[in-house]
């Protein structure tokens, strides 16, 4: 049975409808999104995991059927993913290699370094988790899983995410996190300044947190070509990490890593100007 739990709209996090928004292909977004929580699912079901009118359900389940992105199953009815979503899954599986060439060294530097490591793609104003690395002594008291989410403007995956974006998108951005911090936005942009200045002169960028707050640590941007950009990030317990360590320790180790990665995939390293980078594609 499919899970009760409402799919993610896809229009979260984007701030207010743009002039150009299209409310009809929202709702065949999330009508797609759905199949989250199982592989087949009758229109009855899609109303109730998307909380859509039966009847708008059915004429986009319809739509969708035949564009080739649903497919109607002869033996439940019910409807499946079609080969146009697989084939957008194929495109998603080549920027995938970079979660699996990641997560060895990745929890070689959480061992090492005695911190937990995440790589993280920007979703939105977040930060979508991919992959979780954790020392065997995890002193965090707050841990993410993989699968959720933490805060653009906030933390130091997301600075590196947001650093890593084409200017036209990362002013767009940008102007969405203004919208949503306007009780304090000067000390947000002060941080996101920052942070582009650091990647530029030391290929990484450092968030040391209050005490209070808890989590400090660096991030590292990656930059897949024509893509989807990633971030790593090394952080722990703020009194464990001062700003020397940082900067001088985990934050180099880390940036070498990210650099390993890229050359393995066939890119190059992080310079002054740009991130490390990959190809779009593996290399013939």
């Amino acid at each position: 049975m499919a899970s009760r739990a409402a799919p993610r709209s896809p229009a979260k996090d984007v701030g207010p409808p743009r002039a150009d928004f299209v409310d009809a292909l929202a709702k065949g977004l999330q009508l797609l999104a759905a199949f989250e929580h199982a592989a087949a699912l009758g229109n009855g079901e899609l109303a109730e995991l998307t909380g859509l009118p039966k009847a708008t359900v059915s004429r986009l389940s319809g739509t969708l059927v035949t564009l080739g992105y649903l497919e109607r199953d002869a033996h439940s009815r019910k409807y499946v993913v079609g080969a146009r979503v697989l084939g957008l899954g194929a495109t998603l599986e080549r920027d995938a290699r970079v979660q699996r060439m990641a997560s060895p060294p990745m929890q070689q530097f959480a061992r090492a370094y005695g911190l937990n490591v995440a790589l993280g793609t920007r979703d939105g104003t977040h930060v979508l988790l991919l992959e979780v690395a954790r020392p065997p002594r995890d002193r965090l008291q707050v841990s993410r899983e993989v699968g959720s989410h933490v805060p653009l403007a906030s933390t130091s995956l997301g600075l590196a995410c947001l650093v890593a974006l084409p200017v036209g998108e990362r002013a767009r951005v940008i102007e969405l996190l203004r919208r949503s911090h306007r009780g304090d936005w000067t000390r947000v942009r002060q941080r996101v300044e920052r942070a582009h200045a650091e990647r530029a002169r030391q290929r990484f960028v450092v968030l040391q947190q209050s005490r209070e707050v808890g989590v400090s640590g660096v991030a590292v941007p990656l930059v897949v070509d024509r893509g989807r950009s990633f971030a790593f990030a090394a952080v722990g317990p703020t009194q464990e990490l001062p700003r020397p360590r940082l900067t001088q320790i985990v934050g180099p180790a880390l940036a070498d890593l990210v650099d390993g990665i890229a050359r393995e995939l066939g890119g190059s390293v992080a310079g002054s100007a740009s991130p490390a980078r990959v190809p779009g594609r593996p290399p013939p």
